[in-house]
């Protein structure tokens, strides 16, 4: 027959110390050299319904002359959080999702279920045991997405603290930052047009009023810029200037333009609405537009004022674009004591999934 002893346990207990670290196994086992129970245990299946029970089968056997009291399956309980949320504001050139992820251990290594060894059958090598072990039903899985009204309550409960006040400041850097504001221009003017600002927002930023009877119809008319080239659209002309490790674009009049001598090219502005830079880039090959910088501020200062579930409210489908799943798992071991209280312990570190 085959022996076990500590020192091969050992071992194993730096294994299972490296996913629960308020549990420490290896300060419940029995001096170096202890001869102890051999055991090894398999699952019925690796999923347990919350509230139900895992079956597994266990099997051990004692020291010549040793006595077995009773089994045990020991487990701790981890618990995985994903948390998202989709912007919906801004539609598809700023479909911004923020994401958070969280595992963590939420119970220690703990005796869940009690064998005793009388309940064993032996098969003429090694005894066998058939048992189930309870799952609170407090481990149930929660899913919590796509909701018809806002909960500010759940969210809260939910979501980690400062969740809201990050995906924020990453949508206003995107569209008023001048390091990404180009690459988000389309989605800062979606946001203009179709969010419901008052003219008192407007106003107090140095925007247009609107006619409130028609807004976006007037929004989309404040905001707007020249797509295909005319003489008639045309305002000014526009080089490039080197400051320091960048090229700076410098307007000129229409007259100086037509009239440069300079060294620098020059190239067309045309017509648009105030706080955009409408011109032709060489680069392109087209004509583009952007949010000129100075009126950047502005822009951060009207669109801070938008509630965070406004930002993700889908109107299309009604819903706010919440995503959040708290999921448990088990990791289990299975030990087996003698009548001194030396226990022997299955190698194996096996996970059950809750559902």
């Amino acid at each position: 027959m085959k022996i076990q002893y500590k020192l091969g346990l050992l071992a194993l207990g730096a294994v299972v110390m490296s996913s629960c670290s308020k549990h420490d196994i290896i300060n419940e086992v029995a001096p170096v050299g202890q001869a102890v129970p051999e055991a090894y245990w398999q699952l019925n299946s690796t999923v347990c319904k919350a509230g139900e029970s895992f079956g597994f089968q266990g099997k051990y056997n004692p020291h010549p002359g040793m006595e077995i009291s009773r089994s045990e399956v020991w487990y701790q309980i981890v618990r995985s959080e994903e948390a998202s949320v989709t912007s919906k504001l801004g539609g598809t050139s700023l479909g911004y999702t923020h994401k958070s992820t969280k595992t963590d251990t939420v119970r220690s290594l703990q005796s869940c279920a009690v064998f005793p060894h009388e309940l064993a059958q032996w098969d003429g090598r090694e005894f066998i045991i058939d048992g189930e072990v309870p799952v609170s039903r407090t481990l149930s899985p929660v899913k919590w997405a796509d909701i018809a009204t806002w909960d500010q309550a759940n969210f809260d409960s939910y979501y980690p603290e400062g969740f809201a006040k990050g995906f924020l400041h990453t949508v206003d850097s995107l569209l008023t930052d001048p390091k990404s504001t180009a690459s988000y221009y389309n989605a800062l003017r979606s946001v203009y047009i179709s969010y419901d600002f008052t003219n008192e927002q407007f106003a107090a930023v140095g925007l247009p009023e609107i006619d409130m009877e028609q807004p976006e119809a007037d929004k989309s008319d404040k905001w707007f810029s020249t797509t295909e080239a005319s003489e008639d659209a045309l305002v000014g002309y526009y080089y490039f200037k080197v400051e320091g490790d960048k090229n700076v674009a410098v307007e000129i009049s229409k007259e100086d333009g037509a009239n440069w001598t300079g060294d620098t090219p020059v190239y067309p502005v045309y017509a648009s609405s105030e706080w955009l830079f409408c011109r032709y880039d060489d680069n392109a090959g087209a004509i583009v537009t952007s949010v000129r910088e100075d009126w950047l501020p502005k822009f951060h200062s009207l669109i801070v004022q938008i509630p965070f579930e406004d930002w993700i409210y889908d109107s299309a489908n009604s819903c706010y674009k919440v995503d959040f799943s708290r999921n448990y798992s088990l990791n289990a071991v299975f030990r087996v004591y003698d009548t001194k209280g030396e226990q022997g312990q299955a190698y194996d570190v096996l996970t059950i999934s809750i559902n």
